[in-house]
């Protein structure tokens, strides 16, 4: 039996989620185990409505990251292999995004249905952030959801 005293919960921080001390396996893990869990997990939890909790979840983190531009969203992207990430700004303001070769679906069959919640709530919640204003995300388009070439995301800007 351990007599050593339990630190107090805490909530999991950004930082110390971050911190890996994996000597012998290293700092990645497969994108097989990420999808095992935001795909098959999430789905059999919560059903079709599996991309709720997965949208607000990627906006919660994407707002809570603190990032100061576009360019230290991109390098995040870039750092966490998420996806290589293309940005338009539309006429119509919309902020349209492009995440080719897509950590959560790139390479899947179709299944019928966006499946990339998570990135859309992160990318709201990021451009969100930089701007000062409320984002929503919608996913136009899905590489292993419908066969798209991109996972596309018209982001919209709000008050």
């Amino acid at each position: 039996m351990n007599d050593k005293p339990r630190p107090p919960f805490v909530p999991v921080s950004i930082e110390n989620a971050l911190r890996v001390n994996r000597p012998q396996l290293g700092a990645e893990a497969p994108i097989a185990l990420y999808r095992l869990l935001r795909l098959v997990v999430m789905e059999d939890l919560f059903g079709r409505a599996a991309s709720a909790p997965a949208y607000l979840a990627g906006k919660q983190l994407g707002a809570s990251l603190g990032l100061k531009d576009l360019d230290q969203f991109l390098k995040l992207c870039h750092d966490l292999k998420i996806g290589r990430i293309s940005v338009e700004v539309r006429e119509s303001g919309v902020i349209h995004v492009d995440v080719h070769e897509c950590v959560t679906c790139s390479g899947m069959e179709p299944v019928g249905r966006p499946l990339c919640a998570f990135e859309g709530g992160l990318i709201a919640g990021v451009v969100g952030s930089i701007h000062g204003v409320k984002a929503q995300a919608r996913e136009v388009t899905c590489i292993g959801g419908l066969g798209d070439e991109t996972c596309g995301f018209d982001i919209k800007l709000g008050p």
